[in-house]
């Protein structure tokens, strides 16, 4: 494994993110309820065009399955980056959790650099660009750091933290 010179966890979520994901879920968890209360509780079908008892279950089972993953990988993902002496490696749990690495000799450079989420990789998230910009593991914000492969591939490393990887990498590079 080596000498470990940085090592940054990084997750989803601003306050901001919380707070509305938080909203949107709450309401449609009240939706839901409301609507199972009228029919079952009530006796008194929901809606102009309201769904069977069944349909009105399996409507609302799938909705809470889908809550309930969408916020287990939004609110769960976690970003794991480290630099050794040896490699740069990472690991984003739950879209993969054996870490993916590159050693220093894979390595023909790097930068750290300022990118633009949404317009080159489509967000945050695991993403593949154009092939021309290769893949982007980020979690938030909008410095990365770019490594180009001697195999020609690209690889972006999102990072909250970008002296202190740029110090790291240099380190790794120049260590023998």
């Amino acid at each position: 494994m080596g000498k470990v010179f940085f090592k940054e966890e990084q997750k989803f979520g601003s306050r901001w993110l919380y707070i509305s994901m938080g909203i949107i879920y709450a309401l449609t968890i009240a939706y839901f309820v409301f609507a199972l209360f009228s029919q079952f509780v009530l006796k008194e079908p929901y809606g102009d065009k309201p769904m069977s008892d069944n349909g009105l279950l399996l409507t609302v089972t799938l909705v809470m399955v889908v809550l309930i993953a969408s916020g287990y990988l939004l609110f769960g993902s976690k970003l794991i980056v480290q630099v050794t002496n040896q490699a740069v490696s990472f690991t984003f749990w739950p879209y993969f959790r054996k870490p993916k690495s590159y050693s220093k000799i894979d390595i023909d450079r790097f930068e750290i650099r300022k990118y633009k989420p949404i317009i080159e990789y489509g967000g945050w998230g695991v993403k593949r660009g154009k092939k021309s910009i290769g893949k982007a593991f980020n979690v938030s914000g909008n410095i990365g750091l770019q490594l180009y492969l001697k195999n020609g591939r690209k690889v972006l490393i999102g990072t909250q933290r970008d002296s202190a990887l740029l110090r790291a990498m240099k380190k790794m590079m120049e260590n023998s």
